[in-house]
């Protein structure tokens, strides 16, 4: 469920621009910051990137260099609460909820046609739903180190290892400022995880979840955060039969070294040419 680290500076080939959204439930207004690559070649690309990542990441950026290179059009974004985005909504306050519309507005608002969806740990929860609401968007699915169901793993750890007094801030609907080593700091709640719950999909019944384009998953046995065992979950329930999962052994959540981003190339170059792994 963690980012994916940053990159020393954004790719200049595309310059940030704003969507501005209309919130779904309040009706207020909130900015999305985008960087879109043009390009000639079929599908378009969009990345929808992890909890607490932005579109600087290494991965969007390196991936924009990749769709630069072979002519694909791409798309990267902060989603809100994050980045460069902007608008009334406090990263303390933001949600699986705001974070879903904002997947959504990209995809409807800033593309042409079916676009190859790449959802990277909790962006592969968010892309997964959107997948099911919008087949025709969807000429296939990619999802990197897939963070899925995880709200009753995260409620359990916080309410085990906070101290008395920051438990009580959490059960009363507050957060705190978790200090990640890797990461910096970034605020934590409850509440942001309860959130997440209505949106659980299904994993029991296999061939159950309507997903019906072609989906790659690829996955890093020493993963953290995201057991490897969720993407073999998520084969099995995807109703589509033209699904296949890599597995990485020794390789972390974050899939972002020299060596997996070069197979990640070759799987999307195989995905948009309609070839297996």
């Amino acid at each position: 469920m963690m980012n994916n680290g940053n990159s020393d500076a954004p790719c200049s080939l595309t310059v940030t621009q704003l969507l501005n959204v209309t919130d779904n439930k309040t009706g207020d207004q909130r900015s999305l910051a985008y960087r879109k690559l043009p390009g000639t070649r079929a599908p378009g690309i969009i990345f929808i990137s992890g909890f607490m990542a932005t579109k600087d990441d290494v991965k969007p950026v390196a991936l924009e260099e990749f769709a630069s290179k072979h002519r694909f059009p791409f798309i990267r974004y902060d989603a809100t609460g994050l980045g460069e985005s902007q608008g009334p909504i406090e990263l303390k306050d933001a949600r699986l909820s705001h974070w879903l519309q904002d997947a959504e507005e990209i995809l409807m608002n800033l593309t042409d046609g079916p676009q190859l969806v790449i959802g990277s740990s909790m962006g592969g929860w968010i892309a997964s739903i959107l997948a099911k609401k919008y087949p025709e968007k969807f000429a296939s699915l990619l999802l990197l180190a897939p963070s899925i169901n995880f709200s009753a793993h995260y409620i359990n750890r916080l309410k085990s290892r906070a101290r008395p007094s920051r438990l009580e801030i959490l059960e009363k609907g507050g957060s705190f400022d978790f200090n990640d080593p890797k990461f910096g700091t970034y605020p934590l709640s409850l509440v942001v995880f309860e959130e997440m719950i209505p949106y659980e999909i299904p994993l029991e019944e296999e061939s159950s979840y309507p997903v019906k384009c072609p989906v790659r998953l690829i996955h890093g046995t020493k993963d953290p955060y995201s057991p490897y065992e969720i993407s073999l979950k998520l084969l099995k329930a995807f109703a589509t039969s033209d699904v296949q999962l890599l597995y990485l052994k020794d390789v972390d959540h974050y899939l972002d070294t020299d060596k997996t981003l070069e197979i990640i190339w070759d799987v999307i170059l195989k995905m948009a040419n309609g070839s297996k792994l």
